[in-house]
């Protein structure tokens, strides 16, 4: 039993994630202080709670006994540096849960990409099989929110900086789907701080599951034989692509047409092969599993055929926002006649395409790749003889749009975050879909 009454306790955020832990603190009748570097609108303030907005308050965050933090504040904040040499507990919502939830079943899944698409999926599963289940985390649901539920189990998407500090997750499954490079603006020790932020997650967990490609080089030092993996081909898990079918090693009724699924793309097909790793665990029925599987799409700005007009493919793929988004986007097109028209760009969050995504793009030779917004000079320098660079997503449909051809593709797959230009990567993707359609 945690004991909050006598701290000194400091909410660090005010989004959604930092008002469910002024909340929560509340039904306890605990009123702890809010703090956040943004000027908001002060009547999202419950009764009761001291503020301050428009900066970080050092004199507050240095004299807490206990501090909230948000997932959006950057670990490596002097302030927050400070804290931590004072000793000073820091924590974040996803903690405060796990104290809570102690005797409950937990599904936990990390991964660069892919994450809402499968704990989506899972909650589907598991609701058509009528168990007693709630979905939250990173997917836009504060987790302390799912504690008026009562749930027996709780499906959690975390990202890393979800995992920055928690240090109760007890979990009956946990997977990494898979760790690419990204928010290198984030953690300046490099890669590997933030694959160890995300390999927390496999802490005190009943399953790890991984990709067997990931065990074999990224986490090859860190695992025994207890762990389950998957993969195309090989893994405990795996299945194999032939014609229209994908064949699972780990069903009975293992055959399925790709054509009669709604999901598209290899790494989907992965996606599905986690979900089905997972079901298995929970003992779910062959016919729940497939059935949902089978009715299941894309969800928004993932991949998504906008149309085809005059034998052109559109994609939108606007929630690509690290290099290994765009890696699986144009994995599923190795083998096409016409021209794959690349449009990448936005806020590149420091990472290093020369080394890990320049060799993939040259394996391309039908590839044009159109640059925008912030990191234009820095993609188009990557292979100038095949690029070409603009301001704005708009200015890209003026250059291209009498130039594809039938049999072309165009794939939006920024590679990069959206908030040089947009509010998120939703508004990205509309922008994007409007934009076909005015131009088509």
């Amino acid at each position: 039993m945690y004991i909050y009454k006598k701290k000194k306790i400091l909410v660090l955020g005010a989004g959604l994630t930092g008002l469910s832990c002024i909340n929560y603190f509340i039904s306890l009748n605990i009123f702890p202080k809010l703090n956040d570097s943004r000027n908001l609108n002060i009547n999202i303030v419950p009764n009761g709670i001291e503020f301050f907005f428009g900066k970080f308050n050092k004199y507050w965050i240095l004299n807490s006994d206990l501090i909230i933090i948000s997932p959006g504040i950057n670990s490596y904040h002097p302030y927050i540096l400070e804290a931590k040499k004072k000793k000073i507990e820091i924590i974040n919502d996803i903690e405060l849960f796990c104290r809570e939830v102690v005797n409950k079943k937990i599904i936990a899944v990390t991964g660069t990409n892919g994450k809402t698409t499968v704990v989506s999926l899972l909650f589907k599963i598991f609701k058509s099989y009528n168990l007693n289940v709630s979905l939250g985390g990173n997917i836009g649901v504060p987790v302390l929110n799912l504690l008026t539920n009562n749930s027996d189990i709780y499906i959690l998407e975390l990202s890393s900086f979800n995992l920055e500090y928690v240090f109760s997750l007890k979990t009956t499954c946990s997977v990494i789907l898979n760790v690419t490079y990204d928010h290198m603006d984030r953690y300046p020790n490099g890669f590997y701080d933030y694959l160890y932020t995300k390999f927390k997650i496999f802490n005190n967990s009943e399953y790890s599951i991984i990709s067997y490609k990931d065990k074999k080089s990224l986490f090859k030092n860190f695992f025994d034989n207890s762990i389950i993996t998957f993969g195309i081909n090989y893994g405990d898990y795996n299945l194999n692509i032939i014609k229209d079918y994908l064949y699972f090693n780990c069903l009975n009724n293992n055959c399925i047409n790709i054509n009669k699924i709604n999901l598209k793309g290899i790494n989907n097909y992965i996606n599905i092969l986690v979900v089905i790793c997972i079901c298995k665990i929970f003992n779910i029925p062959e016919k729940n599993i497939l059935y949902k599987i089978s009715n299941f799409s894309n969800l928004p700005h993932r991949f998504n055929i906008v149309c085809k007009k005059k034998g052109v493919l559109w994609i939108n793929d606007s929630k690509s926002t690290n290099i290994g988004s765009v890696i699986s986007a144009l994995n599923n097109f190795n083998n096409i006649k016409g021209k794959i028209w690349l449009l990448m760009g936005g806020d590149d969050k420091k990472v290093d395409f020369n080394n890990f995504l320049k060799p993939f793009l040259l394996n391309f030779n039908n590839l044009l790749i159109c640059c925008f917004g912030k990191s234009k000079e820095k993609i188009y320098n990557l292979i100038p003889n095949i690029s070409y660079k603009f301001d704005i997503l708009e200015n890209v449909f003026k250059y291209i749009f009498d130039k594809v051809k039938y049999n072309d593709i165009v794939l939006f797959s920024p590679a990069c975050s959206s908030l040089d230009q947009y509010k998120n990567y939703e508004e990205r993707g509309e922008d994007f879909i409007n934009l076909v359609n005015k131009y088509k």
